[in-house]
């Protein structure tokens, strides 16, 4: 059975822990009712996709998996942060009903790890099904310091421009997808559903009132 590599953040203070008892299910920061995420470990494809800024955190080691790619996932982590501050109200008003939506088109638009693409989430989490074992995780002592996430957010964000362009029935344009969206926003096509934000940028996830879709952008200032 094929083996793929997945990177994981953990507290360094839970090193030993971890050597001796491996990588648990579910998630201590958000709390919300995904039963595909709370019975499986988070990681990421490699470790410059983390959005959470641990790779710059002293508190925070790296660690690599190596893990049955069946038992592999990847998901929307930009749709559990929306979720997660419609569940909690955070900054806005609770809203439980577009939580269970967000969560919803979560674990729907999960794809095995192989047919990840590109740009297809803003921010993808690899959830491995069932906890990783002691004997399968290693530190990573010096984890490379790329721009994988960085090229995946750009792609994301042209795929979508892309789809708000088709939307919107206009020519080709310069308009980045901040602009576009707002373009949506006027006309009643796109409705915010979560103001939010990751170490990378303050964001704002919206909805396509016609298809139901929920795409993410970065907040200009």
């Amino acid at each position: 059975m094929a083996t793929i590599d997945v990177f994981h953040y953990a507290r360094a203070d839970d090193l030993d822990a971890i050597s001796d008892e491996g990588l648990k299910t579910g998630s201590l920061r958000w709390k919300v009712l995904s039963e595909l995420r709370e019975k499986c470990v988070y990681a990421w494809l490699a470790p410059d996709y983390d959005v959470m800024g641990y790779n710059e955190n002293p508190k925070y080691i790296c660690l690599r998996a190596r893990v049955d790619a069946s038992r592999a996932r990847v998901a929307p982590m930009e749709l559990m942060s929306a979720a997660y501050v419609n569940h909690i109200g955070r900054g806005q008003p609770k809203n439980e009903e577009i939580a269970a939506r967000l969560i919803a088109a979560y674990e729907k638009t999960a794809v095995p790890v192989h047919e990840y693409q590109q740009g297809m989430f803003r921010a993808p989490e690899v959830l491995v099904e069932g906890e990783i074992s002691a004997d399968d995780i290693a530190v990573v002592k010096s984890p490379e310091a790329g721009t994988r996430g960085e090229e995946n957010r750009r792609y994301y964000a042209s795929r979508w421009s892309e789809h708000l362009i088709r939307v919107l029935s206009i020519q080709r344009t310069l308009m980045q997808l901040g602009e576009l969206t707002a373009a949506a926003a006027h006309r009643g096509i796109a409705v915010r559903v979560a103001k939010h934000d990751d170490a990378t940028a303050y964001l704002e996830t919206y909805m396509l009132t016609e298809t139901g879709e929920f795409f993410t952008v970065e907040k200009e200032d």
